[in-house]
């Protein structure tokens, strides 16, 4: 019955169509097609701009969080200050300034000094005003050879000794070798707590501590000595404590 009702209701429907005229059937046709096709030139050009608005958006997010890709850099960013001439990239200073931004959560700002490369592969010295870091990355093992790729936006860091500088109690040089001497009274809370690498001299029970860093060559180790030095003066302008300091060169 419910069919019946129902082919009731279309029959008419169909009679209607049929008793129109062909040439009503046909501008009927037309204006819907013509309804049609307006509707498709709106509909489709506003979806393509809303395809492209959202591409965009999602590039701008993945440039505003770079550390969430996993594309490799061809190096790391330097800062850029608005009242200096823009010097010629080095990759020692962007080296150094990365680290001081995303190692440890950002624990290690400081004033950046200088950052020196080591002998030794994916290693580097890390200068501020008031500490001296020596760190790695496995990314940078090949930093200058063909085999280097690139570094990762948030590169792994691995800050194998940090010390304060006012903690330095002898320095000297021997051919391309930095030697340090500090007190284990001003080692930085992270010495305490025994996280650094280097402990082969580093003890609560001894008074003294003492590590070296192998530079490429004499000129480096030479200039690495005379920045410590005049980072130490500075220090002690700015009353540190009066540590005497002392230094040889056994070259």
């Amino acid at each position: 019955m419910v069919f019946l009702g129902l082919s009731q209701v279309v029959i008419p429907i169909k009679v209607f169509s049929l008793s129109l005229s062909p040439s009503l059937i046909k501008c009927v046709s037309v204006f819907t097609g013509i309804a049609m096709g307006t509707a498709g030139l709106v509909a489709r050009p506003m979806a393509s701009i809303l395809e492209a608005t959202g591409r965009t958006a999602q590039s701008i997010r993945n440039r505003s969080n770079p550390h969430e890709s996993n594309r490799l850099r061809v190096r790391f960013p330097r800062p850029v200050a608005r009242d200096r001439p823009l010097s010629p990239y080095s990759w020692e200073e962007a080296i150094g300034m990365s680290l001081l931004f995303q190692a440890d959560g950002g624990r290690l700002k400081d004033t950046f000094v200088v950052c020196k490369m080591l002998r030794e592969p994916g290693k580097f010295l890390v200068l501020t005003e008031k500490l001296l870091l020596l760190v790695s990355s496995p990314y940078l093992v090949d930093l200058g050879s063909p085999q280097f790729v690139g570094v990762p936006p948030n590169p792994q860091w691995v800050i194998e000794t940090e010390m304060n500088l006012k903690s330095i109690v002898h320095l000297d040089r021997a051919q391309e070798v930095v030697n340090i001497v500090g007190s284990n009274g001003e080692t930085s809370p992270r010495d305490k707590r025994g996280s650094i690498r280097n402990r082969a001299t580093s003890s609560a029970f001894v008074p003294l501590f003492h590590f070296s860093v192998e530079m490429p060559n004499i000129e480096d180790a030479e200039g690495t000595l005379q920045i410590l030095l005049a980072l130490l003066e500075k220090g002690k302008a700015r009353r540190w404590d009066q540590n005497i300091i002392h230094r040889s060169n056994i070259c």
